[in-house]
């Protein structure tokens, strides 16, 4: 069957482009044994090497210490993403050479034989794990072009984005496999720590590997793929030095926002506003002392260079959408899982106060997104009502003596000598607690307690830290 017969026969039965490539390859290869051929073709799709007389061939793809220099300049010679006319040429040339058919769309064998055959990039041809993610990322970009032809092509109008993307994941691709040690194609958490001085000069610094990992580790399998380090490396922008790959920013920007998983961030938010939040725990259980170093330290707030760097990787680990913005759920979530502060997710009444009260600070930010959203610019703002507010939960949990979240006149007058040693002094309490209870409903809340003691810049005795409430 002649090359054309056969993908206008694949075309027309809708085969799917994975068993598209496979069956165009047997075709071009013709292995002694078909059965053994696309056996191991389909077992290994992130790798999808052809064989020769029924056997996989060896990997040419190396890590660091057997891998020979890029030339990135080559690398990006041979691929024209400008916008300049000289490289939309270059572009319509290799687009035309690609398409052997004539047929105006490129399958992913096409493309992959094109790398090989036209561009002469045998390192990016046999980089199959980072073709495959390029291929699937640009055949979705104009799907109005897609009704006759299905989804499984690049037509000429996304080819641009397609040499884009082979740029970008070609690289991320010799980021993985120079943290891959044992090159068998996954990371695991030792080499994943062991490569964070590259991931640094990479743009990223890493303060909290164990819990980075785990963002990476989708399915805690204890082992990191390809296209799971892929997702958490476009998030953070990691780029190698100096490869002359940067002429496409406005692409790459447009692919992060593809990665974020939008739907669960629809319910997330829908599930923050609906959702009753449980009664507090805050007591349960606990007989150790509240220790206030620990917590400012898990929320650095100071405008220092160090915490500035820490609060840059916390928001990202709490964006585990990757979309710059945070619901209340993903904070409610972050503060449990990633900060590990059982305490103060416990207390959610500090958790709801703090999060409201951030998220309307910086305004021109909130306003294209709706005012129910923490975004990177409020973050700093956000550590610190969690620290602010969580200290005046655990003053009212204080005079709070029957725990049921509401203060009476009684429980009040009893603690007036606790509330001196906070750095208030009350000399008529029945006057104070009426001014306080805002509504005349004879029990003071959370809320009406902190409109109270903000101002009066209350501070818990066992409270060593110096905290500063300023934004």
């Amino acid at each position: 069957m002649a090359d054309r017969d056969a993908r206008a026969y694949l075309t027309s039965k809708g085969v799917p482009a994975l068993v598209d490539h496979m069956i165009m390859t047997m075709l071009e290869q013709r292995p002694e044994d078909h059965v053994e051929f696309m056996k191991h073709y389909l077992e290994n799709p992130d790798d999808n090497r052809t064989l020769k007389a029924g056997r996989p061939m060896k990997s040419t793809s190396k890590g660091r210490p057997g891998r020979p220099p890029i030339n990135w300049s080559r690398i990006a010679g041979a691929l024209p993403t400008g916008r300049d006319a000289e490289s939309k040429l270059k572009r319509n040339r290799m687009f035309d050479d690609f398409d052997p058919n004539g047929n105006k769309y490129l399958s992913l064998a096409e493309i992959d034989k094109g790398l090989r055959d036209v561009a002469r990039l045998d390192e990016i041809f046999n980089a199959k794990p980072a073709i495959m993610r390029a291929f699937q990322a640009a055949k979705d970009v104009y799907k109005d072009t897609k009704a006759r032809l299905g989804h499984d092509y690049v037509t000429r109008c996304e080819f641009r984005i397609l040499l884009v993307y082979l740029k970008r994941y070609f690289e991320l691709w010799i980021m993985f496999q120079d943290m891959d040690s044992d090159h068998d194609r996954r990371l695991t958490y030792e080499e994943f720590k062991a490569a964070i001085p590259e991931i640094e000069k990479w743009g990223f610094k890493v303060y909290y590997p164990e819990i980075a990992f785990k963002q990476l580790d989708k399915n805690g399998g204890g082992m990191v793929l390809f296209d799971e380090f892929c997702d958490w490396a476009i998030k953070r922008g990691l780029e190698l030095e100096d490869i002359g790959l940067d002429d496409d920013d406005e692409v790459w920007d447009h692919f992060k926002e593809k990665v974020d998983d939008g739907e669960n961030v629809e319910r997330s938010m829908k599930a923050a506003r609906t959702k009753r939040p449980p009664k507090s725990s805050f007591r349960r259980g606990r007989t150790e002392p509240i220790n206030w170093e620990a917590i400012s330290k898990k929320l650095p707030s100071s405008r220092s260079d160090v915490d500035v760097a820490k609060r840059k990787e916390l928001f990202n680990l709490f964006d585990v959408n990757g979309n710059g913005y945070l619901s209340l759920a993903e904070v409610d979530k972050a503060v449990r899982d990633i900060l590990c502060l059982e305490d103060l997710f416990n207390c959610k009444p500090a958790m709801m106060r703090a999060f409201q009260a951030a998220k309307d600070y910086d305004k021109k930010s909130t306003a294209r997104l709706g005012a129910d959203l923490v975004t990177k610019s409020e973050f700093r703002i956000l550590l610190m009502y969690l620290r602010k507010y969580f200290e005046l939960f655990v003053m009212f949990d204080r005079i709070d003596l029957d725990a049921d979240r509401r203060i009476t006149l009684d429980e009040f007058r009893q603690a007036v000598g606790q509330l001196k040693t906070w750095g208030v002094t009350v000399t008529n309490p029945a006057a104070e607690f009426k001014a306080i209870d805002k509504n005349g409903g004879g029990f003071v809340l959370f809320d009406e307690f902190c409109d109270w003691a903000i101002p009066k810049a209350l501070d818990v005795e066992d409270d060593k830290t110096g905290y500063i409430y300023d934004a």
